[in-house]
């Protein structure tokens, strides 16, 4: 049967769009059915059939349990938790007060995807919403999230699109209790290429264990800041990670050790103190009092902290990146990094461009 649903607040384009999209795409028994489906991600709706005479195919969705009237706007507060996300759903900014609810600290890195923080059992429904919030309807609800503590949360949430990002201000719901953590259950193991590459199968189990809802295209989406051709295979009782397009093939030789190869020297920072020659013909600029977050892929200077602790926890790690080069194109290289008291140490050779 074809339900006519009736959303209050009608004001709310993006808590209606979603629930049209939901309806329109699924076929909910009753409505208590829908009403346990979107209280995945919001806490307080409440779904009802109409109970008049010639109007049983009508339901009225109460974003907030019952009929509401505009709010305060308490989102215009400069105190407010607030986030900014681009349109991939990363999120890029996060002011004191919102990484205190989300559970980062102030050394904790950006960008996050926004999916990090959704509930266990909502991926398709959180991406769906960003999804509305990103084609422009403005969304005011209280909504769940799950802060990197792990326990479910509930948040008042208004959110806003400003050029092409996408605003979030939210406030704890102080009246909704916290739900106390939940395990994703994600048991597969993952088989990373090359195996030789243990920077790489960190990074990848790192981020696996971020995400509250793992999947292959969630971890392929993560993966590709860094690795560009990454990608996730599934199978039953494991999942195969490729650093590289078409394969990888272990290392064989101790390539780092010939002479006069590309190599830098900096500290925990990133900061380069020391370049050889042939480290500055290949990247094409003075090196030295520079950091590689300036001189990495525009969307993966946030990664580079990452990757160094990576390697200071491991003492060494060979690997394979992309850089702008001397001519301004993408160059690949391998790298061959060592650590010693906290002095890093970069050795690259340049791989064949595809």
């Amino acid at each position: 049967m074809r339900r006519s649903v009736r959303i209050i607040p009608s004001a709310d384009s993006g808590f209606r769009e979603h629930v049209e999209r939901l309806t329109s795409g699924s076929d909910f028994g009753t409505a208590d059915e829908l009403a346990a489906r979107l209280r995945n991600l919001f806490p307080r709706v409440v779904v009802r059939a109409s109970e008049v005479s010639g109007q049983t195919d009508v339901w009225y969705v109460y974003r907030d349990g019952v009929w509401s009237s505009p709010d305060e706007r308490w989102w215009l507060d400069d105190h407010t938790p607030r986030v900014t996300v681009n349109s991939e759903g990363w999120v890029e900014e996060a002011n004191p007060p919102a990484r205190a609810i989300l559970g980062l600290t102030a050394a904790d890195e950006l960008p996050r995807h926004f999916t990090d923080f959704a509930p266990p059992g909502t991926l398709g429904d959180a991406t769906d919403l960003f999804g509305v919030v990103a084609g422009g309807h403005e969304l005011t609800a209280t909504t769940l999230l799950r802060p990197t503590s792990g326990e479910v949360i509930a948040c008042d949430l208004r959110a806003w699109k400003v050029g092409d990002r996408i605003v979030g201000a939210f406030r704890l719901a102080d009246d909704i209790p916290a739900q106390p953590p939940v395990e994703h259950g994600f048991v597969a193991t993952l088989v990373c290429h090359p195996a030789a590459d243990t920077l790489f199968a960190r990074y990848a189990e790192d981020a696996v264990a971020r995400m509250p809802e793992p999947s292959p295209d969630g971890l392929t989406l993560r993966l590709r800041r860094l690795y560009p051709h990454a990608r996730v295979e599934a199978g039953v009782d494991a999942w195969t990670v490729w650093r590289d397009a078409a394969g990888a093939s272990d290392v064989t030789e101790q390539w780092w050790l010939r002479d006069g190869l590309p190599a830098v020297r900096y500290d925990s920072q990133g900061r380069i103190f020391e370049a050889n020659d042939a480290a500055v013909d290949l990247l094409g600029t003075p090196l030295v009092g520079r950091h590689w977050q300036e001189l990495v892929t525009a969307g993966t200077t946030e990664q580079v902290g990452a990757v160094l602790r990576l390697i200071a926890e491991q003492g060494w790690a060979v690997s394979r990146f992309r850089m702008p080069a001397a001519d301004g194109y993408f160059v690949e290289f391998d790298s061959y990094t060592q650590i010693t008291d906290g002095t890093y140490l970069t050795i690259m050779r340049t791989t064949p461009r595809t």
